[in-house]
């Protein structure tokens, strides 16, 4: 498993309650080598998670 999908797997078992505050804090990271990682990994997740809601906003 690479660092993404276990990145990736930890934030799925992730409660809505603490997942805003999880991805504030890996938006706030100082980690400058991490930084589109971070990006793609939220993104990816918020999208995935919400795209039914996206759907039906677009309509």
């Amino acid at each position: 498993m690479s660092e993404r999908e276990y990145a990736k797997s930890i934030i799925d078992i992730i409660s809505e309650e603490q997942l805003s505050d999880v991805i504030e804090y890996l938006i706030n990271m100082p980690d400058k080598n991490f930084e589109e990682e971070k990006f793609e990994l939220v993104s990816e997740h918020i999208l995935n998670k919400y795209h039914k809601a996206f759907e039906e906003l677009a309509k």
